[in-house]
Formats: structure tokens, C-alpha cells, sequence
């Protein structure tokens, strides 16, 4: 491309340089024409004096001729005056009238016509009739007038002279122009053209010269000095296309790398969440049993340290994703005292431990209901809340909500409302180490974190504060710090959010109800390579009310299943040998069969390994780790999009 415009920057300057050379010869020709009319006038103008002044020198010498002509009669003056009249092929007619108007003689040449020349008596001096001229004037003799003549005279005399003087004057000066016009184009005009369209060529290093004539012309030395610049142009050229090689090479093996990153973070959250999800699955039954206080605490420590492991694991996926540009905000309904509560119920424990106070100050004014990305703004929420707890020994920590401005987004299209929108100031506030002024500006930056100590001293993965920042831009708004040293930290963010008076849906920080025994006649395939998570599926199946529960651990199986059993519901493990869950949905959806309601287990947590599961023919979606609330809400719905009854429902018909 540069190659390209630098060729026609060149192109353009020689068609400028001829475009001059053209404005020359145009001016050269302009001056041509005016030369030609100055001498022209000039001409003209010196041939008429000349013409009056021979006639009135000719009358004047016939005039004693004329005088005896018309005082003697004499016959033979009038002849000798005409004879001498006729010597002048010029004159057409010659009419001599007395100072009465009386005329006393009349001579015509022989192809002349009578003319009618009393009008002219009138006219005086040199005028034109037709396409002749006119002299009228007196004649005289000794210094006194004796008569007026009119001389009627041809101007083929005149305009022949006046066409030899201009050729004499102008015909020099045409030939100097004409030769310079054919110097210029042969050595100016057609070298430039030749050079113009061998310019299309500029860069290949094909660009021919052999067509110019080489001597020191300025053209020649232009050809010379583009051909060095064609043959640079095609070495750089050949250079930045080796160039472009290398580059797109490192641009394939980068997005390589990236497709290997992907495959390994999504091979990683599988890897990890698998085993945590039996973890994890196996306290939440652990919960429900009858145990004594130190078992209980020991139930409590292991789900502490799974969840611990759990947010880490979440970070860096989380950043990931953010990395990526894979996250979009996804609005739901949710009660804003209830998700202040859910914000801090996991940090209660270590509250406790640590005998620190948590304060929640929520602004009266604010509405109760808001339809926003709930997730997001928790998962803010939850990161900044968890560094106050890490980094506070002592005092206290507040979590504070402010109305700061209500906004009226109401349209003016009656169709179009989008209601009213509050600003909301989230800040927590503790009174921890506090951040030093010199690492204020890099607590945002990724795997930073204040002091190289604390990762050590406090553990994480210097990500929380990353990735909060990055959501507050995704949510349009910024994360806003202040801190002194040993005295404590204030982090805060203000958001808009649209109001809602009857949320629609409950969000995750309300209750659920586990207690699925209407549906116990549902039959239920799990597909589920992992023995631990098998148990635990049943498990948490069995503890709903559901009795007919069958377990395959892969794809192919749970295909030869379905061919012999009706199924309800399959729960379907995404990676497993054999056949993966998104190639068995597949082959299930093309079955003549009553289809199944199909939910997806998989600890991909990427958003992409949802849609691909939602694509493949999939119903819904759970992730790894299982929450048993998440599952008994997500089969109930299922019972609930199947159009079915609940026993109960049914035995009271």
C-alpha cells in the first residue's frame, strides 16, 4: 500500500510538471495572440494616416491640373487629370464638388459601379463604406481651398499590406514558439509521458528506461534517479514482506497460543472442579446429618477451605474472561437488602475469629427492588469485602449503601418505558493496615499487590482488585480508592440501576425449598464419569425425594439406555470417555423418541462451553461445583416446563 501511494504521490508531481509545461505553451500562444492584434491596430492604424496623407498629396498636386480643367474647359486637362486619376488602380470613383455642393467632376475606374455619392458630401474625412474606405476633404492650391473631392478606395491594397507587415512582424516570433513547443515536447512532454506510465510499475523493480534518451536533461536525470528509487523501493519491499511472513507467523502461533490457553483454562476448571465438586458436595450432605460440635466445626473448616480454594480458582478464570473480552453483563431481579446479607453471610465465620464488627448502612430512600447484574456487582462486593476482612486485625468494617441522585429515564414514546434509575454509592469502608501512597496506582494492575509481604503473609492472587476494577468499567462506572497507612481503607463505586416494584424472579440470595417428593415418579438417567460425583448426584437426588435415579458414565451408555427406557430428565456430564455429553445430546435429539429434559453438568465455567451447550440441544445448565439449592431449583423448574404434576396434585384428583 505505501508503495502503492508513494507511486502515485510520484505519478501525480510528473503530471504536474507537465501540466506546467502545457500552462507554458498556453501562455507562449496567449502572447502569440496578443502580439498578432497589437500589430494588427498598429498596422491598421499606420496604413489609414498613410492612405490620407498620399490622397490628400495627390489632390493637392492635380489641383492645377483640376483648375484648368474646370476654369478653361479644356477638354484635354479633363482627360490628362483622369488619365493620371487612373494610374491609381486603388481609387474606384473620384466626385469634386465645388463649396455649393455643385459637382464639377466625376471619374470611375472601369469596374467600378455608378454610385450614388451625394450622401457622402456629408460625411468628412476617412470613413469605410462597405467593405471600402472614404476620404472626403478639401483640395488646395497656393494654401486656399479651391474644391472638396471624395475619393471612394479600395482596401484590398490596405489589407494586403497589412497581412505582409504582420507576417514580417509576427512570423519570426511564430516560428520561435513553434520551436520551442516541439523542443518541449519531444524533450519534456513525451518523456514525461513515458515515465508516467512506466510508473505503474514503481517498486517491482521492472520499472524500464532504455525508451528515454540518456544525456543531462532534467528528465533523464528524473528517469535515472526513479529507477534507484524503484529498485530501493522493491528491496524494502521484498524486506517488509519477509517481515510480514515472520509476523503472521507470530500472529498464528499467538492465536494458537491462545486457543491452547483456552483448551488448558477450560481443561484446568474441569480438572479442578470435578474433584471440588465432590469436596464440596459431600459437606453439603455432611451438613444435613446429625452431628455433634467438633464435627460440625470440622465440616464447617473443610467448606471454609474448599470455598477458599474455590474464589482462586474463580479469580483466575474470572480474569480470564475479562482478559478475553468474553463477559457481558446479565440483568436479573433481586431484592437489595436480601443480596446485602447474601454479600456478607460467607465472611460471618472469620468475622467471628477475628472478633471485627461488620456495619451495613443502607440509605432509606433507596428502592427495595433493582433489575441489574446481581453477579457482577456481588462479585465486587465479595472481593472487596473479603481484602477488608484479610487486612483488618482490629476495629471494624462497614458496608454502605447511598442514594445519590434519582433519575427519571422515563421516554417520551408512550411504547418506551424505561422507568426510573437510581445512582448508588457501594463503599467498604475498614480499618485495616491501610495501602501506602506509592502503591495506590498499582493495586488495580494484575498479580500486584501492595507489598510484596502479603502474599505471603495473607495469601490470594493479587487478582481481586483487578478484576473488580474491570467489572466496575464493564458496568460503565470506576473503582475509586483512599487509604492511609496503619489507618485503614475506604473502596467505593457508584452505579446506576433500574428499579423494579414486583421483581419477577428470585435471585440466588433468597430461600429455596429442597423438598422435590411430588416428582418422585420422575425418571432420572445421571451420565457421570466420576464415581465420587455419581454418589454425590445420588445423593443429593435422593435427599430431594426422588426415587428413580440411574447412573451411566458415558455418552454411549446413556444412548443404549434411552433406546430401552423412557427418561424424563438426564443429568449429562459434558467431558467423558468414550462419548462427551455434547455429542450424546446431539445423537439423543435426532432419536424418534419422547425427548428427555436435558441439563448439562460441566466444570467449564467459561460462558462459551455454556452457549455450546445450549446449542447442542441442551435445556439448562449447572456448574461443577454442584450446589444443591442450584440442582433442587433447576429440576423443579424442569418438572415445572414439562407440563407434569406433581403426585400430590395428581392423588388429590
Amino acid at each position: 500500500m505505501q508503495n502503492t501511494s508513494e507511486t502515485y504521490c510520484i505519478s501525480q508531481q510528473l503530471k504536474s510538471q507537465k501540466g506546467l509545461f502545457h500552462k507554458i505553451a498556453l501562455m507562449m500562444s496567449g502572447v502569440l495572440i496578443c502580439v498578432m492584434l497589437t500589430a494588427l491596430t498598429l498596422s491598421y492604424y499606420s496604413n489609414a494616416q498613410r492612405l490620407v496623407k498620399n490622397v490628400k498629396v495627390m489632390m493637392n498636386a492635380l489641383a492645377p491640373v483640376f483648375i484648368d480643367t474646370i476654369v478653361f474647359q479644356d477638354t484635354e486637362s479633363s482627360l490628362e487629370f483622369n488619365r493620371l486619376i487612373s494610374q491609381y488602380k486603388e481609387i474606384r470613383s473620384l466626385s469634386v464638388y465645388d463649396f455649393n455642393n455643385k459637382l464639377l467632376h466625376y471619374y470611375h475606374s472601369d469596374d467600378a459601379q455608378d454610385l450614388n455619392l451625394r450622401p457622402f458630401l456629408y460625411i468628412s474625412g476617412l470613413s469605410r463604406y462597405k467593405q471600402d474606405y472614404l476620404l472626403s476633404y478639401p483640395a488646395y492650391f497656393n494654401g486656399d481651398p479651391i474644391f472638396k473631392y471624395v475619393v471612394y478606395y479600395s482596401s484590398s491594397n490596405i489589407i494586403k499590406t497589412i497581412v505582409i507587415q504582420i507576417l514580417i512582424y509576427v512570423l519570426p516570433f511564430l516560428f520561435f514558439i513553434v520551436f520551442i513547443l516541439f523542443y518541449m515536447y519531444h524533450k519534456v512532454t513525451q518523456p514525461l509521458n513515458y515515465l508516467i506510465r512506466e510508473l505503474t510499475k514503481m517498486g517491482s523493480g521492472r520499472l524500464d528506461i532504455s525508451g528515454l534518451k540518456k544525456d543531462d536533461s532534467e528528465v533523464s536525470l528524473l528517469a535515472i534517479k526513479l529507477s534507484k528509487v524503484d529498485n530501493y523501493i522493491f528491496d524494502n519491499e521484498t524486506k517488509l514482506q519477509g517481515l510480514n511472513n515472520k509476523l503472521q507467523q507470530q500472529t498464528n502461533q499467538l492465536n494458537e497460543a491462545l486457543r491452547i490457553k483456552g483448551n488448558f483454562m477450560a481443561n484446568m476448571s474441569h480438572e479442578i472442579r470435578t474433584p471440588m465438586n465432590g469436596v464440596l458436595g459431600f459437606v453439603q450432605c455432611l451438613e444435613d446429618k446429625k452431628l455433634d460440635y467438633q464435627s460440625k466445626q470440622q465440616v464447617e473448616y473443610i467448606k471454609q477451605s474448599a470455598n477458599a480454594l474455590l474464589i482462586i480458582i474463580d479469580e483466575i478464570l474470572d480474569y480470564s474472561k475479562l482478559e478475553a473480552g468474553n463477559v457481558e453483563l446479565r440483568f436479573n431481579h433481586f431484592h437489595l437488602e436480601t443480596f446485602i446479607h447474601g454479600c456478607i453471610a460467607p465472611f460471618e465465620h472469620q468475622l467471628r475469629e477475628k472478633n471485627i464488627q461488620l456495619y451495613t448502612d443502607i440509605d432509606a430512600n433507596i428502592a427495595p427492588y433493582f433489575d441489574a447484574d446481581e453477579g457482577r456487582i456481588r462479585q465486587i462486593l465479595t472481593n472487596l469485602l473479603g481484602n477488608a476482612v484479610k487486612f483488618t486485625h482490629r476495629g471494624s468494617i462497614e458496608l454502605k449503601v447511598v442514594l445519590l441522585d434519582d433519575i427519571d429515564r422515563t421516554s417520551t414514546a408512550a411504547h418506551d418505558q424505561l422507568g426510573l434509575q437510581q445512582q448508588l454509592c457501594f463503599s467498604v469502608k475498614d480499618s485495616g493496615i491501610g495501602i501506602a501512597p506509592e502503591s495506590i496506582d498499582t493495586i488495580f494492575d494484575s498479580y500486584t499487590q501492595a507489598d510484596g509481604s502479603i502474599s505471603r503473609q495473607f495469601g490470594g492472587t493479587g487478582l481481586g482488585l483487578s478484576i473488580s476494577n474491570s467489572l466496575c468499567q464493564l458496568m460503565a462506572t470506576t473503582l475509586n480508592v483512599t487509604s492511609e497507612l496503619g489507618k485503614g481503607t475506604t473502596f467505593w463505586f457508584n452505579v446506576n440501576l433500574k428499579c423494579c416494584d414486583h421483581p419477577q424472579a428470585m435471585s440466588c440470595s433468597e430461600s429455596y425449598k429442597n423438598d422435590l417428593s411430588f416428582y418422585a415418579d420422575k425418571r432420572i438417567l445421571v451420565v457421570e464419569d466420576s464415581k465420587v460425583n455419581q454418589q454425590l448426584i445420588k445423593a443429593f437426588l435422593g435427599s430431594f425425594g426422588l426415587l428413580d435415579i440411574n447412573i451411566v458414565s458415558d455418552g454411549v451408555l446413556a444412548i443404549d439406555y434411552i433406546h430401552g427406557h423412557v427418561t424424563d430428565v438426564i443429568l449429562m456430564d459434558c467431558q467423558m470417555p468414550n462419548m462427551g455429553g455434547i455429542e450424546a445430546t446431539q445423537r439423543i435429539r435426532r432419536m424418534d423418541i419422547v425427548q428427555p429434559y436435558i441439563i448439562a453438568l460441566t466444570a467449564n465455567v467459561l460462558e462459551q462451553e455454556k452457549q455450546h451447550c445450549l446449542d447442542a440441544g441442551m435445556d439448562d445448565y449447572l456448574s461443577k461445583p454442584i450446589d444443591k439449592k442450584n440442582l433442587s431449583r433447576t429440576l423443579e423448574q424442569a418438572f415445572l416446563q414439562m407440563g407434569t404434576l406433581p403426585l400430590l396434585q395428581k392423588n388429590q384428583q
